[in-house]
Formats: C-alpha cells, sequence, structure tokens
C-alpha cells in the first residue's frame, strides 16, 4: 500500500514539473521577437511626452510591437537580426478653434546591426489627428499610432538600402 502512494506521488510530481516546464516555454516565446527584429529600448525624450497620456512609453512600445509583428519578414528575405530604439521626439496637442484640436507627434527609430551594433539607419514617423478638445487623449493616443507606424513601416526599406 505505502509503495502505491509513492509511486502516484512520483506520477503526481513529474506532471506538475512537466507542466511547469510547458508554461514557462510558452510564456519564453511570447517573450521572443518575431522576425528578425529585437526592441532594444523605447524612450521619450525630455518634454516630449503629453500630460494627457500617463504611460506614453507602454504605449509606444506596444505600438512598436504590433506594427513588426504585421511585417511579413520572410516575403521580405530579410534574414540577418537588428535591434531598433524607438523615441517618442515630439507629441503636442494645440487647440484650433472652438471645436477642434490638432495632436501631432513624432517617433524616431534606430535601427542597428545587432551582430556588429553599428548604427544603419534613422527613420522617423509623424502623424497627425483631429478631435474635439474633450476627446484630447484620444487624440494624442490616435496620433502616437500613427507616428509609430510610419516609423516602423520605413524600417524594411532602410534595412534592403543597408545591406
Amino acid at each position: 500500500m505505502e509503495i502505491g502512494r509513492l509511486w502516484r506521488f512520483n506520477i503526481a510530481a513529474a506532471a506538475l514539473v512537466g507542466i511547469s516546464a510547458i508554461v514557462h516555454i510558452a510564456a519564453a516565446d511570447t517573450r521572443a521577437p518575431s522576425g528578425p527584429i529585437t526592441i532594444a529600448e523605447v524612450t521619450a525624450g525630455a518634454g516630449a511626452g503629453s500630460s494627457r497620456l500617463a504611460n506614453v512609453t507602454d504605449l509606444l512600445r506596444h505600438d512598436v510591437e504590433a506594427e513588426l509583428s504585421a511585417i511579413n519578414w520572410a516575403k521580405l528575405g530579410i534574414r540577418r537580426r537588428y535591434t531598433i530604439s524607438a523615441s517618442l521626439v515630439r507629441l503636442e496637442s494645440t487647440t484650433t478653434g472652438a471645436k477642434s484640436l490638432l495632436a501631432s507627434c513624432t517617433v524616431s527609430v534606430a535601427v542597428r546591426d545587432s551582430a556588429q551594433g553599428t548604427i544603419l539607419a534613422i527613420v522617423e514617423g509623424r502623424a497627425r489627428a483631429e478631435d474635439m478638445p474633450a476627446a484630447a487623449a484620444a487624440a494624442e493616443r490616435d496620433a502616437l499610432a500613427g507616428a509609430a507606424r510610419g516609423a516602423i513601416t520605413a524600417v524594411p526599406e532602410a534595412i534592403k538600402r543597408s545591406q
């Protein structure tokens, strides 16, 4: 009877170890970069951040990751590894009338060769969004997303030109 319990305990322990290994591997896979690009850093320059978007660097990182994952790297034939650094250069909004607000944003992305660390290109994305003054945060969010999209969509061409 005692041997049967010990055997069941060992089976249960082995199952838990196996499950934890699978969970660990799955978690590691979600953090792995998709495609040949790794994000080294995402920053916001002094004075570039918006008072309406408190977590602007997190939002920028999310936008950069989303845009990178939307690119079909295999189709582009880019196989070497690259590292990018994204920076919010400017995000501001101004009232353009009693019922209108204009948000504008500039995002800069530096592309480096991962093996050598050399800067291959610096690309910039700019966007504007217009909305009602009551929706200033939404306008700034849209401008940020548009600028990130503009910068990241220029990355594959910048890499191809540097090859």
